[in-house]
């Protein structure tokens, strides 16, 4: 019987969001055990807000306790999620029956078992984490459970979090944040508030720009305000919270997302918000690859030029076609929140 299980995933936080689904896979198909995950600092509260997970070990960075806080929790199987030779040095003498990581690097020989992890066309890099699950869950004779639509349903909490970002009357909140989670430059603050400007003149409804940012991003952000303020736009500087826990719980007033490839962007996609995403222009299909969690038809991405002289230059977005498409695509999607209201 398998009664405890460890996933690996100690990295950034979008890509501990695109674990999720595996998570819940794991959870949903092993109800009665522990699926615990081994995660960085930043992650900890938010890791432990997750409704498929039931323990937390932080990576602290001391890795004779991390081995000490492993095999004191006796597990049955570890999946690593992401693998490194550092990760296999911390689990490769301890008693687990049955531990698992991806094809990828030359150090995946030294585990005994191995899993593909090459996403079929058109589906988003959180399908990884899935295909070792599933893996996993096929080497045991246990059934993979369908996917749902949402990953994080807060709604019943979703009046309070708007009533924080002090949302008035039939004002639809769109959020926007500044910077990048290191996969592109950043959008420059005159592009961005630029965008929201026309995205506000052309849409049908009535919108509030919510600007949330992170440490040193709070300049951007500011700069974004002072820009917007100065063309009359409906805007604020997000409350600061106090743990990421509580932001992504935050983020279900949202009614749009929009950001460059970045954690809160993922984590919007966790409560089906309607996301917009700003990626690098690259050969490998980066509105696919870094696509969010929310639904297809949920989903807006755009990026530069593909090439290497052009892909990380986000000024050269076209941003008035984004505008248009963004307000349209808002327009549809305020009428279906009506509709469903």
């Amino acid at each position: 019987m398998i009664k405890r299980i460890l996933v690996i995933r100690n990295d950034k936080i979008g890509d501990f969001v695109n674990t999720w689904p595996a998570l819940y896979e794991l959870k949903m198909a092993l109800p009665n055990a522990s699926i615990e995950v081994f995660v960085a600092p930043v992650l900890e509260e938010f890791a432990k807000v997750c409704p498929f997970v039931d323990h937390v070990i932080v990576d602290n960075g001391d890795d004779p306790a991390i081995r000490q806080a492993f095999a004191s929790r006796h597990y049955d199987a570890v999946i690593v999620s992401r693998s490194q030779i550092r990760t296999y040095r911390l689990v490769r003498q301890l008693d687990i029956p049955y531990k698992l990581a991806p094809k990828l690097n030359w150090y995946q020989y030294l585990y005994r078992h191995r899993a593909s992890i090459e996403v079929p066309k058109g589906l988003g890099g959180w399908r990884k984490s899935c295909m070792l699950v599933e893996h996993f869950l096929n080497d045991h004779g246990i059934s993979v459970p369908p996917l749902p639509t949402q990953y994080w349903d807060l709604s019943h909490e979703r009046r309070k979090w708007q009533d924080h970002y002090g949302q008035q009357s039939e004002e639809r909140l769109i959020f926007a944040h500044p910077g990048t989670g290191g996969s592109a430059t950043s959008i420059s603050p005159w592009d961005f508030a630029n965008l929201l400007i026309q995205v506000d003149r052309q849409t049908d409804i009535a919108c509030k720009f919510v600007l949330t940012y992170s440490g040193q991003e709070i300049s951007l952000a500011q700069q974004m305000y002072d820009l917007l303020i100065a063309q009359g736009i409906n805007v604020v500087m997000a409350k600061p919270l106090s743990n990421l826990a509580d932001f992504a719980r935050s983020l279900v007033a949202a009614d749009m997302f929009m950001a460059g490839s970045t954690g809160p962007l993922h984590i919007a996609g966790l409560h089906n918000v309607p996301t917009v995403g700003f990626y690098a222009g690259r050969r490998s299909a980066p509105k696919v690859r870094w696509q969010t969690l929310t639904q297809s038809d949920k989903r807006l991405a755009f990026t530069p030029p593909i090439g290497k002289k052009t892909g990380r230059n986000m000024a050269l977005i076209d941003f008035d076609l984004a505008s248009k498409e963004i307000a349209s695509f808002l327009n549809t999607q305020y009428a279906k929140l009506q509709a469903v209201g």
